[in-house]
């Protein structure tokens, strides 16, 4: 199985989520599945889960910091 069949098992996991929170009465539960439902159509955009997976750990946040020299240049400074 690709990843081309696995998004679309998700999406139409996702649209059945959609089809229930529409057939049920607002409240607590139509609320969850409408959450439960976008989560499940974004998992399919491009990009989604890096940026979920990004959110979720500050560690892989750590890899896009610049460690270059510049963070030294306020020990230049004279206070004279």
């Amino acid at each position: 199985m690709g990843k081309q069949a696995l998004f679309e098992k998700i999406q139409a996991l996702a649209s059945e989520c959609h089809q229930f929170a529409c057939s049920i009465d607002v409240g607590d539960e139509r609320t969850e599945m409408f959450e439960v439902y976008g989560v499940l159509h974004n998992l399919t955009r491009r990009g989604y889960a890096e940026q979920v997976g990004r959110s979720m750990n500050p560690l892989l946040s750590l890899q896009d910091f610049d460690d270059g020299d510049d963070d030294d240049d306020w020990l230049d400074e004279d206070d004279d």
